[in-house]
């Protein structure tokens, strides 16, 4: 039985493969809701509902009096089957294995990726980059300096996600983790443990990258603090200028504020801490207890062995890959999904309950 619901879904399909595969060109007029309504044998209420949705996903623009037009500025690059992720390190650097969620997701449908680091990523317009790439995975190493490259990517429609850093309202795809929740989990373990005077380290600015993912995990940090009623925390001013000329600063600052665990910012720092207290004799954990955040392969073998917050590296890259062909197949939807992939603990041997001497 043929109802109007699969009436209107034939409609709205059907013009839609029309205006991918050329059959309406850009600024080109759409059959009117009359005519499509006496074509198809449906009402016109049924007419005007597919042309809106073709309108509420980017396709087509609608003017009162005038009619139903594709998008001026609609435009369909031949497909290439290859895919490009762009991350700030090699890929065999063991920092992060996005890789191989990606080509989990790639793999079925015969696209191919390219990987290649920050520094190497140019292009001269986006319509190159679209003779070599049907969409691209960016992980921006700062995200406001390079938001004039991704304004670019984003006003030329080209299909591309951002993984690791996003901005509250930005309409961009993007899958990040869930920063403030490792934060707080991290800084949760460690008072659970009884430690009371926790403080947080950074290498990121925290005072001008709000959106960070630094900063959300500071955010957790202060938010685990609130919810027990302790008074000391680190400034985010402190965080960094106490990583500043190798921890210089770190260990008279700690003893004064009796400070008895640390959460690092990610674990790149956590591992230079440990080198650097080990340089001091000031035994961990038996002295200070130190938490990471990422969970990168040499956690495992640190001394002592990190405790940190594992972040499903082939979880995201998974995400973005399913979100990259939902962006492939229509760059002009205007709903940008942003989404947050959990984080979990990995305990291993550099946390202690608080010493007592």
């Amino acid at each position: 039985m043929t109802t109007n619901a699969n009436k209107y879904l034939q409609i709205f399909e059907t013009l839609k493969s029309q205006i991918w595969t050329g059959e309406y060109v850009a600024g080109q007029q759409l059959p009117s809701e009359n005519e499509l309504a006496k074509t198809y044998q449906v009402s016109r209420i049924t007419s005007k509902r597919a042309l809106q949705e073709l309108a509420d996903i980017g396709l087509v623009e609608r003017h009162q009096g005038s009619g139903t037009f594709v998008r001026r500025a609609f435009k369909h690059y031949p497909r290439t089957n290859q895919l490009l992720l762009v991350i700030p390190f090699a890929s065999e650097s063991g920092l992060g294995d996005y890789i191989t969620g990606v080509k989990e997701i790639l793999a079925p449908l015969q696209q191919s990726l390219v990987v290649i680091e920050n520094k190497d990523f140019t292009f001269t317009t986006v319509a190159d980059l679209a003779t070599q790439y049907d969409g691209l995975i960016y992980y921006p190493q700062n995200l406001a300096a390079e938001l004039p490259q991704i304004n670019q990517l984003l006003l030329h429609h080209f299909p591309f996600v951002l993984i690791d850093k996003t901005a509250t309202n930005l309409p961009v795809p993007s899958v990040v983790s869930d920063n403030t929740q490792g934060g707080y989990l991290a800084t949760n373990t460690l008072i659970e443990a009884g430690h009371q005077n926790i403080a947080f380290l950074a290498q990121s600015d925290l005072t001008t990258t709000l959106n960070s993912s630094a900063t959300y995990r500071y955010f957790g940090y202060i938010q685990a603090l609130g919810e027990h009623d302790l008074t000391f925390a680190t400034t985010p001013h402190s965080a960094t200028a106490l990583t500043s000329d190798h921890f210089a600063d770190l260990l008279p600052a700690l003893r004064q504020n009796n400070v008895t665990a640390l959460v690092c910012e990610h674990d790149i720092l956590a591992l230079q801490l440990l080198t650097f207290l080990t340089a001091h004799n000031v035994k961990v954990p038996e002295t200070l207890s130190v938490i990471g955040f990422d969970n990168i392969a040499q956690t495992a073998t640190s001394q002592p062995q990190l405790t940190t917050i594992m972040q499903n590296f082939c979880e995201i890259g998974r995400q973005a890959a399913r979100l990259l062909q939902t962006r492939m197949a229509n760059p002009y939807d205007p709903k940008a999904a942003q989404i947050t992939v959990p984080v979990e603990l990995m305990a291993r041997l550099s946390v202690n309950p608080e010493p007592t001497i």
